[in-house]
């Protein structure tokens, strides 16, 4: 499935809205974004997993991407991913760098 990403951006965040899986195919699109983000002056980066039904390693590495390249202090938000992706990042220890939400409400 192909992946698109709408870029929001706020006063003191962006946030990605991903819809379509994140994958080899498609990683390189989602890290492209990313690095075109000045993640060193974000205070949040929000993830809208919504529509996301899967994210292979390839995409678990972009993620880990843009929160090395953050400020320690900021912090990067997964907004409604699905409990295998949950899982996933939970079993490789993501989830002690990043904050999930199931809903953009709850930021």
């Amino acid at each position: 499935m192909a992946l698109t990403i709408d870029v929001v951006k706020g006063d003191v965040h962006v946030t990605l809205v991903l819809n379509g899986d994140v994958d080899t195919k498609t990683a390189p699109d989602l890290l492209g974004h990313l690095t075109s983000l000045e993640l060193h002056a974000l205070e949040q980066l929000r993830l809208d997993l919504i529509e996301v039904d899967f994210v292979s390693s390839a995409g678990l590495r972009a993620i880990v991407f843009a929160k090395q390249k953050m400020p320690h202090s900021s912090r990067l938000y997964l907004i409604g991913p699905s409990s295998e992706i949950v899982e996933t990042i939970t079993k490789t220890g993501l989830a002690q760098a990043v904050v999930i939400v199931e809903s953009e409400a709850e930021i």
